[in-house]
């Protein structure tokens, strides 16, 4: 017996609304902050295209052309994370019974291989431009006012990105740093480390311009090209680690999968819940599949009202589970490879949680 939706208990299977159709999707208020958050970076992206663009013809500096390309890739990089987020939202239907909330994990990876290509690349060439055939340089004022605003629309951008992972950190009872990392929005992720990126980029861009301007010497303006490729390529490389683990059907944390079996477990009728694992399948979605042994005395209607009960326990604790698929089985089944050093999961109710195998 698996709890997937029926008409019967609806609850067991159904979103985090209570409407099966809709599984696998953002609630409206998380994609409406995701969309604005998003639609805010690509603005600004091109707004500060436009004027890294005038500032690097004005005043020759490297660093301000290599700001000029990385913007010009985070534009792309912001174009594919609305696509992204626009098409995630789509409701279930017989092709994508889950919804379409991987689409998003898809176009924020084709952005982490934008910055990873565009920006780092730019940046590379650049750097080895100003290091064996530097250009004269000047308008040195234009060059610091226009990073200066370029520097303050980075820092807005990260503002906006930042509401929605504080927010989703704060209800998860988690540090900023650990639900970046472990987010399941890479979009907003995304934004959140490019703008940063960007904010610290402006900064190296106009210490590169002072070191040319005081000393001469275009080595100054060469390493702060370098510079802001380096920090391109970690935030490609964190956002392309991000982007697989999602689409590769990244699991829960095996603190918070064991939890889950232990709730489970707790209720009256069941023996045991030998096997439990939950996967990401959207942006603040998750599916929950768990084996579950439960008494020998036990008639179907005692053993459904148990798993609707469970399945509401979850969904309580954890509003983004998507679907609950309780299977009521004999004894365990070796369907997953448990990591090494976990023990098999034991049939004794006192002990439901000894190796979740997550």
């Amino acid at each position: 017996m698996t709890a997937a939706p029926d008409d019967r208990h609806m609850e067991q299977g159904s979103d985090v609304r209570g409407t099966p159709a809709e599984a696998g999707r953002p609630t409206g208020a998380e994609s409406f902050t995701g969309r604005r958050s998003v639609t805010v970076g690509l603005v600004v992206a091109i707004a500060q295209t436009v004027a890294l663009a005038v500032a690097a013809v004005v005043t020759g500096s490297a660093a301000l052309k290599t700001q000029t390309a990385t913007n010009l890739a985070d534009v792309a990089v912001s174009a594919f994370l609305l696509i992204g987020v626009v098409s995630s939202n789509r409701p279930a239907d017989g092709s994508h019974p889950l919804g379409y909330g991987r689409e998003r994990f898809f176009w924020s990876f084709v952005a982490a291989v934008g910055i990873f290509v565009g920006g780092v690349g730019a940046a590379f060439a650049e750097t080895l431009q100003a290091s064996f055939h530097p250009q004269p340089t000047g308008a040195y004022l234009v060059g610091y006012s226009v990073l200066a605003v370029i520097i303050l629309l980075d820092a807005f951008a990260l503002v906006v990105g930042l509401r929605p992972l504080r927010r989703g950190a704060r209800e998860r009872r988690l540090p900023l740093a650990r639900f970046l990392w472990r987010g399941t929005d890479p979009a907003v992720t995304t934004l959140v480390l490019s703008s940063t990126a960007g904010l610290v980029g402006g900064v190296v861009a106009a210490g590169g311009l002072a070191g040319r301007e005081s000393t001469g010497n275009p080595a100054a303006d060469a390493l702060a090209s370098g510079l802001i490729g380096l920090i391109l390529l970690a935030t490609s490389l964190v956002l392309l680690h991000t982007s697989r683990e999602l689409l590769t059907g990244r699991a829960v944390s095996p603190a918070q999968a064991a939890q889950m079996r232990r709730m489970v477990g707790d209720h009256s009728g069941v023996v045991a819940v030998p096997d439990l694992f939950a996967l990401v399948v959207g942006p603040s979605s998750l599916i929950v599949d768990a084996d579950v042994i439960f008494e020998d005395g036990l008639n179907v209607p005692e053993v459904e009202k148990i798993i609707v009960s469970a399945a509401a326990a979850l969904r309580d604790c954890w509003p983004a589970i998507a679907y609950v698929y309780v299977n009521p089985v004999a004894q365990y089944r070796r369907r997953r490879l448990v990591p090494a050093g976990s023990s098999a999961p034991t049939q004794s109710r006192r002990a439901p949680d000894q190796g979740s195998g997550t």
